[in-house]
């Protein structure tokens, strides 16, 4: 019977010596990564023939084809990867945060308070609108360009200048991960490239891209570039998405 006890005990301490660290042990840290908030020296305001001026670079990045970084909407700190006041049940995400814009955030976050490139770049830099990144899509021409182990799209404005847009992919959740639900990625990375919009959609109630939403959970408009869609032009792809998903946003300017 005392061996019994003792390889019992035995057993016990090895299972727990195994959980320790698990992805689902709430006392895990992890550091969320850090990005370039700043302006980088490599950004320059390219006149497509459109209404705004499109940076020529994602915000984070050192060069045009550079991915940059990844920043969740609404969050003007670019830092924020808390999942705090977000639940998930049988009819899929709850929302009880002041983060990410809040419950009821305003329709159009450019160049607000809210707004991290108005915040970090300053000098009329802000999050492109829904309207402003449609016309990126209807006026410019859009190809699928590759070298090594990255893919982009080079995006021809109608006076001939262009602007490479890469397909950074973006951090979402992961229900194994719960106290880390939105530091997972980056997923898709030369599959999809997502880019966050400064407009809100109030499609509520619904199934939103394969992960259900409450109702009265607002999302928010991303613009959604795939490599199989070789030629963006006549695509007009865009999903409302979580506001604590982290995506890639290029920064437009007033002319």
């Amino acid at each position: 019977m005392k061996i019994y006890n003792y390889l019992f005990g035995l057993l016990a301490i090895l299972l727990m010596a195994t959980g320790c660290g698990k992805e689902d042990d709430p006392d895990v840290k992890i550091n969320p990564p850090v990005f370039n908030l700043q302006k980088s020296s490599a950004v320059e305001a390219v006149d497509l023939g459109l209404s705004v001026l499109w940076a020529n670079c994602n915000m984070g990045a050192s060069s045009p084809t550079d991915y940059g970084g990844y920043f969740a909407w609404g969050d003007p700190t670019g830092t924020l990867w808390s999942s705090e006041g977000i639940g998930y049940n049988e009819k899929g995400y709850t929302w009880n945060t002041d983060n990410y814009g809040g419950n009821t955030p305003i329709n159009n976050i450019s160049g607000t308070a809210l707004d991290v490139v108005t915040t970090h770049w300053g000098d009329g830099w802000r999050v492109p609108t829904y309207a402003e990144m449609n016309e990126l899509i209807e006026k410019c021409q859009w190809t699928l360009l590759e070298q090594g182990d990255k893919k982009w799209f080079e995006v021809i404005g109608p006076n001939g200048h262009s602007i490479a847009m890469p397909i950074a992919g973006m951090y979402g959740d992961d229900p194994e991960k719960n106290h880390a639900r939105f530091l997972s990625g980056p997923f898709h990375t030369n599959v999809c490239g997502f880019y966050w919009t400064s407009s809100v959609s109030w499609k509520q109630n619904q199934n939103t891209r394969g992960y259900l939403v409450n109702p009265g959970v607002v999302t928010s408009w991303a613009f959604l570039c795939t490599y199989d869609q070789s030629d963006m032009t006549i695509y007009h792809v865009f999903h409302d998405h979580l506001r604590a998903f982290h995506m890639s946003i290029r920064p437009v300017h007033d002319k």
